[in-house]
């Protein structure tokens, strides 16, 4: 082949390359806005456009009857309703949604046939008049839901125009008044909203043979206790000391309450006896600081479903009333724990609660075929927060390796609510008797009542039933001390 051949197939090939290059950009290249836009989304349609501070009230009519928002001084209300908390954030969007309304397409014009959009004049779904500040007035009807079941039907009460507009924008005007009250009870305690002193709270309950009761007790230790104890106790079935965690949603529960819906406003007596609230399954009653809150919780108002969405039997809802607000609500278990709590559930794991500090001896004693005593005299400060010596049956010890015993002593495992008196059948296994300086006492008395179990009688009292276990390792536990050992030599589990 001749060079010159050669070359023109060379430039021939160069050639069909660029042609095909320009082939492929004018085939991708974008199209022009004009051709584009056909393809684009299309906006929606404004229908009405006023400014929403202008609207002087709106009236809403639906099935669930007629009522009127007034745009008042401080927000959106419904006079009817001026002594509950009401939603006006809720009344507002509302107004916005009204006020700009923007339609999400334009169905029929001049539609002749418009029931069959729920839009008949003289029986639409639902329909707002809002009246302007200046006087002027205007209706929307609002219909069916569209096929798309993302919209509904909606026009102007002078025009025959249907169009679709989103359904959370239209929801609003499918509410009852009853929609608008907020559902929130009680406040949050806060930094700004603390909690009264608790002076008596009572609990009653229909499954339970007892009312739980619980008082203030932080006047009974000095300010160097409050910290080790809760500042309440439980007096009833029995006395006994609340784990400061587990018991705060029992403590405090009656603020920061939120309702899972309204069930009826300006209840009857009728109203009070459907729902079980005339002679409730569960009350509580708190006085604080000569207040009372008294908070009534009646029948189930619906049940936990399965994995399978079948009902259950555990009580999901209760129907409550609170006094002071005229309202009959459905709560969340889980707002009201009052209703299926058990007291053990929130109680310390200590039986008595003496400051060390404050203590002038403990006597604890075993009984049966293998009878010990052990008997701790203390002496302390404390203005100093010191303890100055103590003896074991006579003989010094370290004070503050003392102190790890001690806390073993005061955190027997409570594991139940115990009221019966022992028997003849069930002997003394254990006294551990604690003296403080001022005079006061606190006596624990332990009885086999079988089963690898301990009666505890606090103070004369049948209260609390334990594992026995507890006794044998708190026995070994004080013998290792009075032979010396420290913390480290000391068992922990029983």
């Amino acid at each position: 082949m001749s060079k010159r051949l050669r070359y023109l197939l060379v430039i021939g090939v160069f050639i069909i390359s660029m042609a095909i290059v320009l082939t492929v950009l004018l085939l991708t290249q974008p199209k022009d806005e004009e051709e584009s836009s056909d393809s684009s989304t299309s906006a929606t349609i404004s229908v009405l456009s006023y400014d929403r501070d202008n609207i002087a009230t709106m009236t809403i009519k639906n099935e669930n009857g007629e009522f009127t928002i007034r745009n008042g001084v401080s927000g959106f209300v419904i006079d009817e309703y001026s002594g509950f908390r009401q939603n006006s954030t809720t009344m507002g969007a509302a107004g916005r949604c009204v006020t700009s309304l923007n339609a999400q397409a334009l169905v029929e014009e001049n539609a002749q046939d418009l029931s069959k959009y729920g839009l008949s004049s003289d029986s639409p779904k639902s329909s707002v008049t809002v009246t302007l500040k200046d006087g002027t007035s205007y209706t929307v009807y609002f219909g069916d839901d569209a096929p798309d079941g993302d919209t509904r039907y909606f026009r102007l009460s002078d025009s025959n125009t249907v169009y679709t507009v989103g359904l959370n924008s239209s929801g609003y005007f499918y509410y009852k008044a009853d929609d608008f009250l907020s559902l929130i009870v009680t406040d949050e305690l806060t930094n700004n909203n603390t909690a009264p002193t608790l002076d008596h709270l009572v609990i009653k309950r229909k499954d339970l043979d007892y009312d739980v009761e619980f008082v203030d007790d932080s006047k009974n230790y000095d300010a160097d206790e409050i910290a080790a104890a809760s500042a309440q106790v439980m007096i009833s079935p029995v006395y006994a000391y609340l784990d400061i965690t587990n018991s705060t949603a029992i403590m405090y529960g009656l603020w920061g309450l939120t309702a899972s819906d309204i069930v009826k406003v300006y209840p009857t007596e009728e109203d009070f006896e459907t729902y079980g609230l005339n002679d409730p399954f569960c009350e509580v009653i708190l006085d604080a600081e000569l207040q009372r809150y008294h908070l009534r919780i009646g029948n189930v108002a619906s049940y936990t479903l399965d994995q399978n969405g079948e009902e259950t039997t555990d009580p999901y809802e209760y129907y409550c009333y609170y006094d002071g607000i005229d309202i009959i609500y459905t709560f969340t278990l889980s707002e009201i724990p009052f209703a299926n709590f058990m007291p053990i559930d929130i109680l310390s794991p200590m039986m008595t609660s003496n400051y060390v500090l404050a203590l002038d001896y403990i006597d604890i004693e075993y009984f049966g075929d293998d009878p010990a005593s052990y008997y701790f005299e203390l002496e302390s400060d404390i203005e100093a927060a010191e303890m100055l010596s103590g003896t074991l049956n006579g003989e010094d010890f370290d004070t503050e390796e003392f102190k790890y015993l001690y806390q073993f002593i005061l955190k027997c495992p409570i594991d139940d609510l115990y009221f019966d008196e022992p028997g003849e059948n069930n002997p003394l296994v254990a006294k551990i008797h604690f003296m403080r300086d001022d005079g006061a006492e606190d006596i624990l008395e332990f009885y086999d009542i079988g089963s690898n179990r301990v009666c505890v009688k606090l103070n004369g009292h049948p209260s609390f039933s334990q594992p026995i276990g507890y006794l044998k390792v708190l026995r070994q536990n004080l013998d290792v001390f009075a032979d010396g050992g420290t913390r480290d030599d000391l068992q922990e589990i029983w």
